[in-house]
């Protein structure tokens, strides 16, 4: 069982007030782990494609910085979500999932320039399936 009184508790719920400024809450899980997964897209991905002309260490440092970005996201989206949201956290591993292969799948046609394929609608009617269970049971 998780504390929800942790030591970063005030922050989360800075963030959250933060946030609710912007956007509303109801969005809070979904658009901060969306950007997250942009991030992780380019971080796995983006290496060959759009940094050939770097050497390796250079490639890797600019990779990193990629991940950062996501981390910066879904971390704090995590926390918040199980510490101060009371959400549970295997549900909100299951949504980023489907949110990064949602992702995935658009910038894997339009930005990567990759064709459309029959498994990327099967992999996330099988993320969605998961989502539910997780969800509902």
């Amino acid at each position: 069982m998780l504390s929800t009184n942790t030591a970063a508790t005030g922050q989360l719920k800075g963030l959250l007030q933060a946030y609710t400024k912007l956007l509303p809450m109801w969005s809070f899980p979904y658009v901060p782990l969306t950007i997250a997964a942009i991030f992780q897209s380019f971080a796995w991905l983006s290496g060959p494609i759009f940094l050939s002309r770097f050497t390796l260490y250079p490639r890797i440092m600019i990779l990193w910085l990629f991940a950062l970005g996501e981390y910066l996201f879904m971390s704090p989206t995590m926390n918040a979500g199980v510490e101060v949201l009371g959400l549970s956290e295997p549900w909100l591993v299951v949504v980023y999932s489907v949110l990064t292969l949602i992702v995935f799948m658009f910038m894997n046609i339009f930005v990567f320039k990759k064709p459309f394929e029959m498994k990327y609608v099967i992999s996330f009617f099988l993320l969605s399936c998961s989502l539910y269970v997780t969800f509902m049971w």
